[in-house]
């Protein structure tokens, strides 16, 4: 069977088994516990393991089962944002998978509430493989300029590279760096 808030492919096996643990815990509990997960996807804070472990231990799950079942409520938001599916062809396929009903409507609210942020979120880190952090002008004569530029990638290392630029060069790349980001800001 296909779904859509997978991209009309095929639920992955660890989702089915996930599915199965999620219908253990109470729909409430499982909100709380997918808010904790969009403030996660969406960086605004860590996740509180302690809070975890409270809201999974009357479904007698341990951490690791918890942890997998962050991983498929996590996919399920990201996945579903990813693809634009709305919230009530969401819930009907999660109940397809043997969601309860109360636990795939609460999991609609939940991305109906968030939908934008997750987006943001999403679209600010794809595509993203490094950011200019500083450019520093190392030396300069009359007919070359060596610059520093720092970089960060994903996981916010700095990486230094050194760059050689004609004179001449300069205001031509400047002007089309400009072009470039006027483009971007557009976008």
């Amino acid at each position: 069977m296909k779904f859509r808030f997978l991209g009309d492919g095929d639920c992955p096996d660890w989702l089915l088994a996930e599915i199965n643990s999620l219908s253990r815990m109470t729909s409430i509990k499982m909100k709380l516990l997918g808010q904790m997960i969009v403030k996660l996807i969406i960086n605004e804070d860590q996740l509180d393991e302690d809070k975890v472990k409270k809201l999974t231990h009357d479904a007698k799950l341990d951490f690791d089962d918890a942890k997998a079942i962050i991983a498929a409520i996590e996919l399920i938001l990201t996945s579903s944002v990813r693809y634009g599916v709305n919230a009530t062809d969401l819930s009907s396929e999660l109940q397809q998978l043997g969601l309860p009903r109360e636990h795939s409507v609460a999991l609609g609210k939940l991305y109906t509430e968030n939908f934008t942020r997750i987006m943001e979120s999403l679209s600010s880190r794809s595509l993203r493989l490094s950011r200019l952090a500083s450019v520093n002008v190392i030396s300069s004569d009359k007919v070359f300029v060596n610059l520093s530029l720092v970089l960060k990638n994903k996981n916010n290392q700095e990486i230094e590279k050194f760059v050689n630029l004609s004179k001449s060069d300069v205001p031509v790349i400047l002007t089309e760096m400009k072009k470039v980001r006027a483009i971007m800001d557009g976008v």
